[in-house]
C-alpha cells in the first residue's frame, strides 16, 4: 500500500503546546484511522518553510511515499484524504489555485494574479466559530499555481524531474514559486475536493516581510 507522511511545521514548542494547534486532532485522527498515514512535525520551527519541505522531499525514505505539506492552522477533516492524495492523478495536488499566472501584475499573490474565470478549486475558513466555503471555480482541475497552505506531492515524480522547494523563498512565495518550477518541469500540478477548514484567512500580504518578498520574486520570475 502506498504511504502518505502529513508534514507540518509549527512554533508550537512542546507537545502540550501543539496540541492546541488547529490540526492536532485532526491529524491524530487521520493517523489512528489508517495505518498507512504517519506525520513528521518541524516544532518550534525557525527555519523556512521550503528548507523543511526539501529535508523531507529528499529523505530517501520517503521516496515511494506521498508528502502533505500542510499548514498547522488547517483541520484535515476529509475522511478520504488518504485515497484522494495517493491517487491523485496530479503529481503535486492542492485545495485552490488558478490556471494561469499575469507576472505582471502588482501583487502577485494567486488570487491576484489571474483572472477570476481561471480560478479553480475551494476552501473553507473558520472565524469566530462561523465556517464558511468559498468555491472559487471546477474542484477538480489541472492548475498552474496552488495555495500553500496545502501542498500534496509523489515524492517520486518531482525527484525524476529534479523538482525541489526553492530556497530563496522561505514563507511568502515559497508556493508559487515551487508551481512555476514544477511548470517548467513539466511535473502536473492540479487541484481535487478535499475538506480541510483553514483557521487563517491569508492576511500575511499586509506585512512588510511580504512585500520584500513580492519584489524579489518579481525580479527571479517576472523579468
Amino acid at each position: 500500500m502506498s504511504k502518505l507522511l502529513i508534514v507540518t511545521c509549527t512554533r508550537a514548542k512542546t507537545e502540550e503546546e501543539f496540541q492546541q494547534r488547529p490540526i492536532f486532532h485532526s491529524l491524530k485522527k487521520q493517523c489512528e484511522n489508517n495505518s498507512n498515514i504517519s506525520f513528521h512535525i518541524f516544532k518550534d520551527n525557525q527555519r523556512s518553510l521550503s528548507d523543511c519541505y526539501n529535508e523531507a522531499l529528499t529523505d530517501p525514505a520517503n521516496l515511494d511515499k506521498t508528502l502533505l505539506f500542510v499548514h498547522d492552522d488547517v483541520v484535515l477533516e476529509d475522511i478520504f484524504l488518504y485515497e484522494k492524495l495517493t491517487e491523485s492523478p496530479y503529481s503535486i495536488t492542492g485545495l485552490a489555485g488558478a490556471k494561469t499566472f499575469n507576472k505582471q501584475a502588482d501583487k502577485l499573490a494567486w488570487h491576484l494574479c489571474a483572472d477570476r474565470k481561471d480560478f479553480v478549486g475551494e476552501v473553507s475558513h473558520i472565524q469566530n466559530e462561523k465556517v464558511w466555503t468559498t468555491v472559487f471555480g471546477p474542484t477538480k482541475s489541472r492548475a498552474l499555481i496552488i495555495d500553500g497552505l496545502f501542498i500534496s506531492c509523489k515524492v517520486k515524480d518531482l525527484a525524476e524531474k529534479g523538482l525541489t522547494f526553492n530556497s530563496s523563498f522561505g514563507f511568502h512565495f515559497y508556493d508559487l514559486s515551487f508551481c512555476l518550477d514544477a511548470n517548467d518541469k513539466q511535473v502536473t500540478c492540479g487541484v481535487l475536493p478535499i475538506r480541510a477548514v483553514h483557521h487563517g484567512l491569508g492576511d500575511s500580504m499586509l506585512t512588510p516581510e511580504w512585500e520584500e518578498a513580492n519584489i524579489r520574486f518579481k525580479q527571479s520570475y517576472c523579468k
